[in-house]
């Protein structure tokens, strides 16, 4: 072990080191909580970094260090975090050295409960101390610190010693939190690495340290707490700077592999643990959506593909394969598995099971080519009903594929991978067994079906029982939540409503249908009317809100309505067999409050219009049982090998609903009748708020007139060429924005020409069919312009913006080799293509691919829909089970 010795020129036994870069707003809350130290704040030597802030950093820091002799100041040009720590550690005289960030606070008893335990027996060796890192969410008012750090089940056993040699997991990936000792760390050269200025120069200077030591203890101080401020503009290093390539190319290089050198190739388990944590903090965060559509260039990926390998040789399958430290989803340990050999395939697991349709699925990950599969369910070799195949991504590149195997839940099944037996989990992560056993996935089944049991069908004893635990947990509910009297007497009574036997026998088996709860007039509306036209025996109800410009529509033609949020509504849900929206925001697909139970309807996706681009990343949430599709294109891409996690299973090519009424409304527009000039621009995510009240209600911000969106689409509704093109005709031009954008409307300053309109005023049917010429930029409405083979004009006037900023990422479909129309980037290039679209026909070249997207307009879209919900509960036959299922093609769907 090396050898130490407890020396300090100042006789001050800490050293606090304080970097700090524009933090003036912050300084007033840490100062206060240096000097609230019940160890005397004198006792403490502090040494604040200044690394070339431009704010007022500066002033208040000389201040402070004017008014405390114990405290000094210094300055140096910008040159990062790890630089200034190095600054400051070269004036550092203590025995310990720690570096708290000065945008977070430490609590009155940090540093004295962190003496005392320097002094307990044993902690002479000791060659670290950790404190305990509380989470401090600045954004909120109430109930602001959460000790939810991904790190703090180390303290569950109160302040003691850890041996990280005994225990591994034990890890320690913070010098905020830390305190090290000053000598060693002088002795051995060690210093902050300062190309690591976005990530990991806390944990590569820390495993280079604790190296030294052959068997490292840590001091794990519990009592002492470190506020750790997560501000609310996501402005610090370690928030921001998600698209910076460095950051995912340098920690490997200059932060992982360092490690690997300095250990001379012989890492110790806790050095790949602190490792393997840190990079699974980066394969979490690149499956958030801002990380998910950046645009990260090619040889940023190529170099990560690289180092990635070269990293992993060092690193134990065991530790990837034994992961406690912090939970993570199981794929991700596996697919760094599967870049340290190469290639390959991982075990079996089971995965879901659908008690309905009788079928299991099994799952497995694989890189490089897809080994052969033959399943055996006892003697006889069967095919999978359905397999599915989803990309699963580390900074939008995929890094693994996943499968899933859809087979028949009756059978003993075992699995042969690449001519050899799988092994096979009964759930991810647990123990193996060389096969699946009937009887095991029999009582799954039945258990699965038990849970799956409409409420509505519960009756006597079960529904008291289940109507008492429900009040229970809604008072629970409200105790915590404290409403106001109102609310908590509406919630009451919804509560109690929803499990009235009466409603219960009403809604029973209820098919329900709901476009989004503030309007209608989408295919959930379409397809409603289909079913109680021609399958009356369903018990189909309409949902809505009584507010909707639509409720006095639909209840005059004899919908059989339900107020969304009301008493009946949850009773409705909680007794549906099917529910049908053609969107799938939270309103829809998540309606209830969890503790009213387990979800027990099948999801259909009708869809808003076609999918062109990946919205995989916000799809694969949701509990889709049928997901409707219009194209083949759009189908293989969602069903086939892609970023989505839905199959043929679940995807099935039918045409939306709604393109059945289009197609009615078009033939009974005569072609004098098409007089407008449609122009519907789509919503863009960094433009609009979160939902509010209701899925209508959206914040917007206030410097809109200022984006390159309004100037763009302002530019071309006041175009004088687009004015003379329009009236010159008789025609006049019609902007209708996406509900979205609604908040906006009124900022928009238009001509005489130009009439501006929302999805509240008309029918967008209507306005389709009446159009002559559609503009738009990236919006499926085009797909609508297609299905009645009209022209179209893509306005793309920040194509850059709109990926970088936007929900949809590029996918199969491209403008250029897909679009019904020209691609134009200015508005008056966009007047001029309106004006040569109004001139003729449509261009032979846009005309087939319109016909070769929607070979088939015969008006049967609904019938198609319905079948697939009537599947999505049918239990066939178990010889077709052990069958493959046809793919969709539209020869076999007519």
């Amino acid at each position: 072990m090396t050898s130490h010795r407890d020396v300090s020129r100042t006789g001050r036994t800490i050293s606090v080191v304080s970097p700090m870069y524009n933090v003036a707003r912050y300084l007033d809350d840490y100062f206060e909580s240096l000097l609230r130290q019940t160890c005397g704040f004198e006792s403490l030597e502090v040494i604040l970094v200044d690394d070339g802030s431009t704010d007022e950093t500066g002033e208040l820091a000389q201040a402070f260090a004017a008014q405390h002799p114990n405290v000094s100041y210094v300055y140096k040009e910008n040159g990062g975090q790890a630089s200034a720590r190095n600054v400051g550690l070269e004036h550092a005289t203590g025995v310990w050295v720690t570096f708290p960030d000065p945008d977070d606070v430490l609590t009155p008893n940090y540093f004295a409960d962190v003496l005392a335990q320097m002094s307990e027996p044993g902690a002479a060796d000791a060659a670290m101390f950790s404190a305990r890192m509380i989470l401090w969410f600045e954004a909120r008012e109430a109930d602001a610190l959460r000790d939810t750090h991904a790190l703090t089940w180390r303290f569950a056993e109160g302040t003691r010693l850890v041996d990280l040699s005994q225990e591994p997991t034990v890890i320690q990936a913070h010098v905020t939190t830390g305190f090290l000792r000053r000598e060693v760390l002088l002795a051995h050269g060690i210093r902050f690495r300062e190309r690591l200025r976005l990530r990991f120069e806390d944990g590569n200077l820390v495993s280079r340290y604790l190296l030294q030591f052959d068997a490292p203890l840590v001091g794990l101080v519990r009592s002492s707490e470190y506020h750790y401020r997560q501000r609310a503009d996501a402005s610090s290093t370690v928030q921001a700077n998600v698209a910076d390539p460095r950051k995912y190319t340098d920690t490997i290089r200059y932060g992982y592999l360092d490690v690997v050198d300095a250990a001379q190739g012989r890492l110790p388990r806790w050095a790949q643990n602190l490792m393997v944590y840190d990079l699974l903090w980066l394969f979490r965060s690149s499956q958030t959506p801002t990380v998910r559509r950046t645009q990260f260039p090619a040889a940023m990926h190529d170099e990560v593909e690289e180092l990635l390998p070269l990293w992993l040789a060092h690193i134990d399958e065991d530790t990837l394969m034994e992961w406690t430290i912090m939970p993570v989803p199981s794929w991700m340990t596996e697919a760094l598995v599967l870049v340290k050999r190469g290639t390959g395939h991982s075990d079996m697991h089971f995965g879901s099971i659908d008690p309905k349709r009788g079928l299991v699925s099994l799952v497995y990950r694989y890189r490089g080519d897809r080994p052969s599969e033959v399943v055996h369910a006892g003697d006889r070799v069967i095919e999978p009903r359905y397999t599915a195949e989803v990309g699963l991504e580390y900074l939008g590149r995929r890094i693994v594929w996943q499968r899933y195997l859809w087979l028949p839940v009756e059978s003993a099944l075992t699995v042969e991978l690449g001519g050899e037996p799988a092994s096979i989990h009964l759930r991810a992560n647990a123990g193996r067994s060389a096969g699946i056993d009937g009887d095991v996935l029999a009582a799954r089944t039945a258990s699965a079906e038990s849970r799956a049991e409409p409420q509505a069908t519960l009756r006597g004893l079960r529904r008291l029982r289940r109507r008492g635990g429900l009040m229970l947990r809604e008072v629970k509910a409200l105790a915590r939540e404290r409403p106001t009297i109102s609310v908590a007497l509406r919630r009451v009574g919804v509560a109690w409503g929803a499990m009235s036997p009466r409603l219960g026998r009403e809604f029973e088996g209820a098919w329900v249908f709901i476009d989004r709860d503030v309007d209608a007039n989408d295919s959930a509306e379409i397809l409603y009317r289909w079913v109680k036209q021609n399958r009356p025996e369903i018990n189909s109800w309409f949902v809505l809100r009584r507010g909707s410009v639509d409720w006095g529509r639909l209840e005059k033609e004899g919908f059989r309505l339900v107020e969304y949020g009301s008493a009946r509504f949850t009773a409705l849900m909680m007794a549906a067999e099917h529910v049908a929206s053609s969107h799938a925001d939270r309103f829809i697909t998540d309606p209830l409050p969890r503790r009213f139970g387990r979800r027990p309807w099948n999801f259909t996706f009708l869809q808003h219009g076609v999918i062109k681009g990946d919205i995989s990343g916000w799809l694969n949430t949701k509990r889709i049982a049928t997901f409707v599709t219009s194209t083949e294109d759009e189908y293989d891409f969602i069903a086939g090998p892609s970023p989505f996690r839905f199959g043929p299973k679940e995807v099935r090519l039918t045409g939306l609903p709604r393109f059945d009424a289009l197609l009615a409304q078009d033939a009974a527009v005569s072609e004098d009748e098409r007089d407008i000039v449609l122009v519907m621009p789509t919503w863009r995510d960094y433009l609009v708020g979160k939902m509010m009240s209701s899925s209508r209600d959206r914040e917007g911000v206030q410097e809109f007139g200022d984006t390159t969106y309004a100037r763009a689409v302002q530019g071309l509704l006041t175009s004088d060429s687009l004015r003379s093109a329009v009236t010159t005709r008789g025609m006049r031009v019609v902007f209708m924005p996406h509900p979205n954008m609604r908040v906006y409307l009124d900022r928009f300053e238009v001509p005489d020409f130009v009439e501006i309109v929302s999805y509240d005023d008309v029918d967008v049917r209507e306005m389709i069919a009446r159009a002559r010429v559609l503009v738009t930029d990236y919006s499926s409405v085009a797909f609508n312009m297609a299905y009645v083979q009209r022209p179209v004009v893509y306005f793309q006037f920040d194509r850059d913006e709109y990926y970088a900023g936007h929900t949809e990422r590029p996918a199969y479909f491209t403008y250029e080799t897909h679009g019904f129309g020209p691609i134009v980037e200015t508005a008056d290039d966009a007047a001029r293509a309106v004006e040569e679209a109004l001139s003729g026909a449509v261009d032979a070249v846009f005309l087939e691919r319109m016909r070769r997207a929607f070979p088939v307009r015969d008006g049967q879209n609904s019938r198609r829909v319905f079948d697939a919900m009537v599947e999505s509960r049918t239990r066939r036959p178990l010889t077709e089970r052990s069958m493959a299922a046809p793919i969709d093609r539209w020869q076999n769907l007519t």
